[in-house]
């Protein structure tokens, strides 16, 4: 009879435990979502202008997106690998990953040229870039939503960013810095909301 006490304490103690392994995987009183599907936008966002989201947690601390949306060089996607500080993918978090804008063809914009500022068209190449982005997340409501603030930048693997249709146009060096500046690349802002699902 000198042996209940004990057999009582460790029963006690092996359901704490299991019950404070399980709580790691809650949050907030919701299970944390095992796919999160949202839209984003911003500078530079890794899926354009506005785009659609696809976030899969493989564990409580990392996750793998992809995304694909409208930019304002041809459509855009994206894949990203994500490192969260705080458990059920939330907190502050850093991803890298890398984009891919289609460009566009026969795109015409007004631009200094060797004979004054003049309609250029022009051949938007396709982009690749690469990426290093810190994250913001919070929760919204008590379902297992997101929103989230990201800074970053987004670095060019090449230059050449574009063909001029006509060959006997030629730009001024505030031709060629403008069309540097509109092509994908440099500082990154992004705003996002997620839904949480498949729980």
């Amino acid at each position: 009879m000198n042996q209940l006490p004990r057999y009582a304490l460790l029963l006690a103690t092996l359901l704490s435990t299991q019950y404070k392994a399980s709580a790691r995987y809650v949050r907030n009183d919701y299970s944390c979502p095992k796919l999160y599907i949202g839209i984003s936008t911003g500078i530079e966002n890794p899926s354009g202008l506005i785009g659609f989201n696809v976030d899969v947690p493989v564990t409580q601390n990392f996750s793998l997106g992809a995304g694909v949306g409208l930019s304002s060089w041809g459509y855009k996607a994206y894949g990203e690998g994500r490192f969260y500080f705080g458990e059920c993918n939330r907190g502050w978090a850093l991803g890298t990953g890398v984009t891919y804008n289609t460009g566009l063809t026969n795109f015409t914009t007004t631009l200094p040229t060797t004979a004054g500022d003049q309609d250029v068209a022009l051949d938007l190449n396709p982009r690749t870039n690469v990426f290093l982005a810190g994250y913001r997340f919070w929760n919204l409501g008590h379902n297992g939503h997101r929103i989230y603030l990201a800074l970053g930048y987004s670095i060019r693997l090449d230059e050449d960013n574009y063909s001029i249709r006509n060959p006997y146009v030629q730009l001024t060096s505030d031709g060629q810095q403008a069309m540097k500046i509109l092509a994908p690349g440099g500082f990154m802002l992004g705003f996002g909301f997620s839904w949480g699902v498949a729980r």
